[in-house]
């Protein structure tokens, strides 16, 4: 049988699985920060950004710096889409899951990289929630739409990811608990958010601020912002993951 792929979380975000599709290419809800890998002719890869991207999905830029990840996420999607014809999907993430738990496993981040990018998916996640109560799920998401009128287990929590098509859904007061992209601490301690740099805040109750990271256009605000924090020593970056299995 084949699995899905999954990460482990470094030491910094240990004892957790790690999920991760295409980036841009599945998140329907996404908008300024849309980017994307594109393979050209060549066999070589390029990040193709949205027409109103403000700054580039750190997921993208990595899907065209490493073949690694380019090709675990691929095949996520190729499975994804041959379980959701054949009517297995849930079957498909959640034996992916026991194969790939260890003992001391205690959380699944859905999507690194990707969102949800239909409703009958982001169900099939539901479900293999409630098949494991032991595990925390948690995701960030565009896709919000999709969640309105939906019930989540307690042990499934989504955080709104601003900056893209249904930010008004936050705004109307749908989703409390709510990501914000910054340049800086400086920026974010302006919002009133506080910086989450562990993920930790995912299973707070109120909204939080993240800071850019990933490679940026050269020259750009976004660009500029991640090189005065290197500089200043400021800069942790986002590195999440071990190698993928």
């Amino acid at each position: 049988m084949s699995f899905l792929k999954f990460s482990h979380g470094n030491a910094k975000l240990k004892h957790r699985l790690i999920f991760s599709l295409p980036a841009g290419k599945t998140c329907p809800g996404a908008l300024f920060c849309k980017s994307f890998a594109v393979l050209q002719d060549d066999g070589k890869r390029k990040i193709q950004d949205g027409k109103d991207t403000q700054f580039r999905c750190f997921a993208a830029s990595s899907e065209v710096q490493y073949d690694a990840v380019f090709h675990s996420r691929a095949h996520n999607m190729e499975l994804l889409m041959r379980s959701l014809i054949e009517g297995s999907m849930v079957d498909l993430i959640n034996s992916s899951i026991q194969h790939h738990r260890k003992k001391k496993t205690e959380l699944v981040r859905i999507h690194e990289s990707g969102d949800f990018f239909s409703r009958a998916y982001l169900e099939a996640w539901i479900e293999v929630a409630k098949l494991n109560p032991d595990l925390k799920f948690y995701c960030y998401s565009k896709s919000l739409d999709i969640f309105i009128n939906l019930d989540l287990p307690s042990n499934f929590y989504m955080t709104a990811s601003y900056g893209g098509k249904f930010d008004h859904l936050i705004d109307e007061g749908f989703f409390p608990r709510y990501a914000k992209v910054f340049k800086n601490d400086a920026e974010a301690n302006n919002a009133g958010l506080e910086v989450d740099h562990d993920d930790s805040h995912c299973f707070a109750d109120k909204p939080f601020a993240l800071l850019v990271h990933g490679t940026q256009p050269k020259g750009s605000e976004w660009s500029k912002a991640i090189s005065a924090r290197r500089k200043a020593k400021q800069f942790t970056g986002y590195s999440s993951t071990k190698v993928a299995v």
